[in-house]
């Protein structure tokens, strides 16, 4: 190994090393409750091949000071992730897809990046995962989010028609909920509703933050703050007010390609288990989606909240946002809108 690589790799760890310490010093602790359980990953998402989950669960390592955007898709991931990314850099727009600078590890190769070097040159890392927070890489931080079940159904479905997924174009919003698994779960696959059964679990963990969608779109300065403490980034108003004005929907869709997978690189290696879902389709929507679900897919959504979050004190999805929302408030010790 030529010398001059040997003294680059020793300054690289020699700053990971005084990162950690740095992060160690000022951060809270990583671990996660007992009463969460672990639960293998196995493959959660028919859009990954088998060798990329593979990959991701066998040689993705976490370090104490990285921050994993841990989130149910579709409610907040892309705004959550974009924040984090403009808090670390000051405003960084240097990139072609956002998944260069925040990795997800389980697509990661799939679409040719590495999830243990991309990124890296920022701190501090922050990764994107879709994984219920049970299966999560242990050993880090993590920012989940909450958003109205019905809402995150539309959204969802709109999403993956804009992206012309075959298997969702013959369907409707109600059946898209009822018929498939991307919101109901399957085996292997957790439904939204226990997505927030675990975060109910986290909700004062301090390793963990859970953020309100609503209430991040309804005062976006207020939730940058709280992103940038969780983070331990010490911002000045003058970052925080530069991140908001950049966190906007209309700033944001300036820039749609950077939040969209890389689908060209992606149909090049050949590697995705489904490369339909891949396709580019509007991550920032400035508009109201137009569909209704129908009383069965209400029906449906109402039955699920009843078993699984009214036993945890929930009488519907307001009461389970109100009671994060106070408790972001006093954590953080900011008044919100």
């Amino acid at each position: 190994m030529a010398a001059e690589e040997i003294i680059r790799k020793e300054a690289l760890q020699s700053k990971e090393n005084e990162e950690e310490k740095v992060c160690r010093d000022r951060m809270q602790p990583t671990e996660l409750p007992k009463e969460l359980p672990f639960i293998p990953i196995g493959h959660p998402d028919s859009m990954m091949s088998k060798e990329s989950v593979r990959l991701a669960v066998e040689t993705f390592h976490v370090r104490p000071s990285d921050i994993i955007v841990a989130t149910f898709a579709k409610t907040g991931t892309t705004l959550v992730t974009w924040i984090c990314h403009q808090l670390r850099t000051g405003g960084d727009l240097n990139f072609e897809t956002l998944y260069e600078v925040i990795p997800w590890p389980l697509l990661s190769w799939d679409i040719g990046f590495d999830p243990n070097t991309n990124g890296s040159q920022f701190f501090p890392r922050v990764f994107k995962s879709h994984l219920r927070m049970s299966s999560i890489y242990r050993g880090c931080k993590y920012v989940v989010t909450v958003r109205n079940p019905s809402k995150t159904a539309l959204s969802f479905y709109n999403f993956l028609c804009a992206k012309n997924v075959p298997s969702v174009l013959e369907l409707d919003a109600s059946s898209f909920l009822l018929d498939t698994p991307f919101l109901k779960g399957e085996e292997g696959r957790a439904s939204l509703w226990e997505y927030y059964q675990e975060y109910h679990i986290l909700r004062n963990c301090p390793c963990v933050l859970v953020l309100v969608y609503e209430d991040l779109v309804k005062d976006i300065s207020a939730g940058i703050s709280m992103i940038s403490k969780f983070m331990g980034i010490d911002a000045s108003q003058q970052l925080l007010d530069k991140v908001a004005s950049m966190s906007t929907k209309e700033y944001m869709v300036q820039y749609m390609s950077k939040f969209e997978e890389p689908f060209e690189r992606a149909k090049q290696l050949g590697r995705a288990a489904d490369i339909s879902q891949l396709s580019p389709g509007p991550k920032v929507v400035v508009s109201p989606h137009p569909q209704k679900l129908n009383a069965a897919a209400i029906d449906f959504m109402d039955n699920e909240w009843r078993e699984k979050m009214l036993p945890l004190g929930y009488t519907d999805y307001q009461s389970f946002a109100n009671s994060i929302s106070d408790i972001n408030k006093k954590r953080f010790n900011i008044e919100c809108k």
